[in-house]
């Protein structure tokens, strides 16, 4: 089996898309909620997007992966163990204490870097992140997603010249 029908066999089983009324991060309206951080906080799940992310890259140049806080945190920590890449984990804005810092782990001037995310809607939340990345010296060379919501995310990244890669897409996963 694949390892994405394998994903979305297991996301299945543990009741991550829950259907009911619910506001997004976005602030947009929706029937269905799909539920990462119950995805996240499970071993298997997670263990199987760290592959699944680790074999898209394995032939890329990467010299950092970045998860912004706090969903794909976990993401990109699997990622980063199972690739042997370091980490970088990204806030949504500077700390007001200790080291002021925005990004936590060392990005270093021209690394490459690539994003993960759990969920995207409009994609705004990690494009926020791939700025401070890219503020801060990094070149983001892909955009993943574990699962696009297919509401304007991929698009919004093609205008800004980056390529956003869905492990699953929302349709994929209701046909099934």
């Amino acid at each position: 089996m694949a390892l994405k029908d394998y994903l979305i066999e297991i996301l299945i089983e543990n009741k991550v898309f829950e259907q009911g009324h619910f506001v997004l991060a976005s602030g947009k309206e929706s029937d269905y909620y799909v539920n990462m951080k119950k995805a996240i906080t499970n071993p298997l799940i997670l263990k199987t997007i760290g592959e699944m992310i680790t074999e898209a890259i394995e032939n890329d140049d990467i010299d950092k992966i970045a998860g912004p806080a706090l969903g794909a945190v976990p993401i990109a920590t699997a990622s980063s163990i199972l690739s042997d890449i370091p980490l970088l984990m990204i806030r949504k804005e500077k700390k007001s204490y200790g080291t002021s810092k925005q990004i936590e782990g060392e990005l270093n001037e021209g690394d490459n870097v690539i994003v993960v995310e759990d969920v995207t809607t409009t994609g705004g939340s990690l494009l926020k992140a791939i700025k401070v990345i890219e503020e801060n010296g990094g070149i983001v060379k892909r955009a993943f997603v574990c699962v696009d919501r297919e509401e304007g995310a991929i698009e919004k990244f093609k205008k800004e010249g980056i390529k956003l890669e869905p492990l699953i897409s929302v349709s994929e996963f209701f046909n099934n």
